[in-house]
């Protein structure tokens, strides 16, 4: 009778570590909170963009971003960071400033692993008001590319790219001008 138990409770045990790891796999519903935090309010300034991460539990291994670095007429800024719990890496985000200082270009991006190809683009329409997907083409049968619409006659485009196979890397990115608030 010990025996029967113990097996049931081992079977139990394996089921619960099989269901933690597969919960813990997609990472879906945390790449898209991240962007949605981090790159859908368009933040107009690298230090807004690195507060915002740190805030996150990003953490960037270049210096902070000074005041001296948004000054002058142009500005020229590449911020990247990285997310890491429980030792693990789970996403990296890079935001590129360039031009001038009352209107620059910015690229936006966040990634991370664990994500899953087949919910993400439902996630993306959902809680970031996408519209209009259009699948790109791809060499490869296991990177899935689209591209969304979003903002209100903007004419910006919100573009993803995820891998089907592990470790499910995943990005969401977009590019836009920048305007001071």
């Amino acid at each position: 009778m010990r025996r029967v138990v113990r097996f049931a409770l081992a079977g139990f045990a394996l089921l619960a570590l099989a269901s933690a790891a597969g919960a813990e796999e997609d990472n879906s519903a945390l790449l898209v909170d991240l962007f949605a935090k981090i790159c859908a309010p368009k933040p107009a300034r690298p230090s807004q963009v690195e507060r915002i991460a740190g805030s996150l539990g990003f953490v960037s291994d270049g210096g902070p971003i000074t005041a001296e670095m948004e000054r002058g007429p142009k500005i020229d800024i590449l911020y990247s960071a990285k997310l890491i719990r429980r030792g693990e890496r789970l996403g990296s985000m890079t935001v590129y400033f360039a031009g001038p200082d009352d209107g620059p270009s910015v690229t936006c991006s966040v990634s991370a692993v664990g994500v899953s190809a087949d919910t993400l683009p439902g996630l993306i329409e959902t809680s970031l008001k996408a519209r209009e997907r259009i699948d790109e083409p791809s060499n490869d049968d296991n990177h899935h590319r689209a591209s969304w619409h979003v903002g209100a006659g903007s004419g910006e485009a919100l573009e993803m790219s995820v891998w089907r196979t592990s470790p499910h890397r995943a990005s969401i990115s977009i590019n836009y001008f920048a305007t001071k608030r």
